[in-house]
């Protein structure tokens, strides 16, 4: 007998739709795979940092202006709706599980600094296409009694998951990500233990690949004609919101993400910043498994929730060192402000199509925003850390951060309020 929730979300209706296939071969491969993506990104951003500064300095320019070739990778996964009406969306996906995996596994074995670079971005442009493809088989797929509410749940619970874990790594590294550079545990033997993350990696790489040849939902009930079918008809001008996913990715892998950073605007203990980020994951999760989804969507609640967060940015950055411990929680609730803005505006968009095919929309959304996280992130880096190479811009660092957060809020009420005039057309 079918067990009935209170709640939105219920892990047994996904397990009862997936009819015989374990949920966790289901979940463990979301989350392992937006593990990699995180770790690519935080991998390959670094390395083009790294490679613009030997440029202008003309330093191994030739090796150097390679990796920054590479940002065209970017452009791959608005590619996926071309690439799938050639070789079948549901090969694509299969494909871009395999090749994030052995990149992942080949990241491990610390290749030179261009190859590293190199797979890394691999890794960031081919979870473009997993993300796209398997949210439109995911959508689409009508074999199942689950609710639209649970798959866009489970997806994002699940990268909040990969969120947590990358989190546990580098909270055991001391704020270094063990994972992409082992602690140096003894010098004599640093060329040995330098590759013991494979401990790990291998058994992660073998499992997603187990899971997906033996288990992963193949769709089979999704049609050719329906993968590529429009369900909308969007005006492409709404796909402006897409900016608000590059806000979300840029204000977590620069501020909000990262104990360090927080600890240095407010002048406080890295360890209390490090478990109230942790906190506010988890109460994040928690909130978009306990809390209806039309409530989250309401756009009143959204209207005050997006206020309270730029009020909260603005104290954070201007009046950190003052507020100190108090700007750290205001921090942490910020993160859960950010968190649900993420989840109103993909909710949005995985249940519309614009003028293009869901898969296309899905995949456009990934490649602007990360375009925008990139832009971002080098204006805040060439305003604060590299401040003397574009004096024009030098202190304002705190200014990029406050307007990423006012486009993220925007963006979400955006799709609140277009959502909402669907609904009632």
């Amino acid at each position: 007998m079918k067990r009935v929730s209170k709640y939105d979300f219920s892990f047994s209706e996904i397990e009862e739709g997936l009819k015989g296939r374990p949920f966790y071969s289901l979940f463990f491969n979301l989350v392992i795979l937006s593990l990699f993506f995180i770790q690519a990104l935080r991998a390959y951003i670094p390395g083009v940092y790294v490679a613009m500064f030997h440029v202008v300095f003309a330093e191994n320019v030739v090796e150097n202006l390679f990796i920054l070739l590479t940002l065209i990778f970017y452009v791959a996964p608005a590619l996926t709706n071309t690439i799938c009406k050639k070789f079948g969306i549901k090969r694509v996906l299969i494909i871009s599980i395999y090749m994030i995996a052995i990149s992942r596994l080949l990241m491990a074995f610390h290749l030179p600094n261009i190859w590293q670079t190199i797979l890394a971005g691999i890794v960031i442009a081919v979870y473009g296409m997993f993300i796209s493809t398997f949210t439109t088989l995911w959508v689409k797929d009508e074999s199942t009694e689950i609710k639209m509410n649970n798959k866009i749940k489970l997806i994002i619970v699940s990268l909040l998951f990969a969120f947590l874990l990358d989190y546990l790594i580098r909270t055991i590294g001391f704020s270094q990500d063990i994972s992409l550079l082992p602690p140096g545990l003894s010098a004599e033997f640093w060329y040995f233990t330098q590759y013991l993350w494979l401990i790990i990696q291998v058994p992660l790489t073998v499992f997603c690949i187990y899971f997906t040849r033996l288990y992963f939902p193949r769709f089979t009930n999704v049609s050719d004609a329906e993968e590529f079918k429009n369900s909308d008809n969007k005006s492409t001008i709404f796909s402006l919101i897409f900016v608000g996913i590059g806000m979300f990715w840029f204000l977590l892998f620069n501020i909000f993400l990262y104990p360090n950073i927080i600890a240095h605007y407010t002048k406080t203990s890295y360890h209390i910043s490090n478990i109230l980020s942790i906190t506010a994951l988890i109460v994040a999760i928690l909130v978009i498994l306990r809390v209806k989804m039309e409530n989250l969507a309401n756009i009143k609640l959204s209207i005050i929730l997006n206020i309270l967060l730029i009020i909260f940015i603005c104290l954070f950055l201007f009046m950190g060192a003052f507020l100190a411990y108090m700007a750290v929680i205001l921090a942490s609730v910020s993160l859960i402000i950010i968190i649900v803005n993420l989840f109103v505006l993909f909710s949005h968009i995985a249940t519309i199509s614009f003028k293009w095919e869901k898969v296309k929309t899905i995949s456009n959304l990934f490649a602007i925003g990360m375009s925008f996280y990139i832009l971002f992130s080098v204006f805040h880096i060439l305003s604060t850390d590299w401040a003397y190479v574009i004096a024009a811009i030098k202190g304002f660092g705190p200014f990029i951060v406050i307007l990423a957060g006012i486009l993220l809020s925007v963006s979400g009420l955006i799709s609140i309020r277009t959502n909402q005039k669907r609904r009632e057309s």
